[in-house]
């Protein structure tokens, strides 16, 4: 089998003739199934960069040269690509099922992948994605831990669904930011475009439906829902920490879930202070941590064992 064709049915872009001639060739020989785990897990990696920018690339009729090109789009990624079974019916193309992949971005990092149905996706920091190279199922679901920013394909047959730890999202064809890290209390999803229905896994009859422009987080239980005041926040796909009349403490809280790090904050006089700007996420926390020391005065030292920051 030749490599463009798989690697244009990984990427969701294959002909009817080139599923077709996969379907064949999957079923002509056992050992063949295993060269597709094998040929998807190099394609996955191929997927990392350790670029720092998310630059859209026009086709090109060689695939190798294509799939460098997309590589381009991953942020400075460390990523682990884990590979299950693959599972093949007889009959059908959407009989078969693929191997669950995961995707874990490191602290400071960012991601960008397209899935096999063309649903484009963005990784933020301490984020991990688990998602089928191929969606045979009834739904589309895929599992985050983090946070993401989603523009699905539209398939009204085929509705997307995004698991969290917290809470379900379900979407036809929309544009959408979910943030929902384990071992946090805090859950939000924001909509751009289009419609989401979100549900409460803990409390299946509690369900919200999202207006454009407008976010929900849920809150002891409670979905709360508002409009978007500043779409500067969901910049972070731009490599961008974006903030507006954010106090010290809370963007202090938004360091540590980009960096991976514990601030310990033994200066309560900072609490008052109200900060608006921006920084550039490969500047790293020194940097930001340095410019704020220009409007307020505060020492900061580096636990050297521990992830670790003491503000006084």
């Amino acid at each position: 089998m030749e490599k463009g064709t798989l690697y244009n049915f990984f990427e969701g872009i294959a002909s009817a003739d080139e599923k077709a001639a996969v379907k064949r060739w999957l079923d002509t020989d056992p050992q063949n199934r295993e060269e597709l785990i094998k040929e998807r897990e190099f394609f996955n990696a191929l997927i990392l960069s350790d670029t720092n920018r998310f630059v859209p690339v026009a086709r090109k009729k060689s695939p190798s040269m294509h799939l460098l090109r997309e590589a381009l789009k991953v942020a400075a990624i460390v990523a682990i690509v884990v590979a299950g079974g693959v599972y093949f019916h007889k009959e059908k193309m959407n009989d078969i099922r693929s191997a669950t992949h995961t995707i874990t971005v490191p602290a400071g990092q960012r991601a960008n992948i397209r899935l096999s149905d063309g649903t484009n996706v963005w990784l933020n920091a301490r984020s991990e994605l688990k998602y089928p190279a191929f969606f045979a199922q009834a739904k589309r679901e895929i599992e985050l831990n983090g946070e993401a920013y989603f523009e699905v394909a539209h398939d009204k047959h085929q509705p997307f669904v995004v698991h969290t730890g917290k809470c379900d999202i379900e979407v036809l064809g929309t544009s959408f930011n979910v943030e929902a890290y384990d071992g946090s209390d805090d859950f939000s999803a924001a909509l751009i475009k289009g419609s989401v229905k979100v549900t409460d896994r803990n409390h299946p009859e509690n369900t919200l439906t999202l207006r454009p422009d407008n976010k929900v987080e849920l809150r002891d239980g409670v979905f709360v829902a508002s409009s978007i005041d500043d779409f500067d926040y969901y910049r972070w796909r731009e490599g961008l920490i974006c903030f507006k009349d954010l106090n010290f403490i809370e963007l202090m809280y938004r360091f540590e879930k980009c960096y991976g790090v514990k601030i310990v904050i033994a200066n309560k006089k900072l609490e008052k202070h109200v900060f608006s700007g921006k920084f550039r996420i490969s500047d790293g926390i020194d940097n930001a941590l340095r410019v704020l020391q220009k409007d307020i005065r505060y020492t900061y030292k580096k636990d050297p064992e521990e992830p670790v920051i003491y503000i006084k």
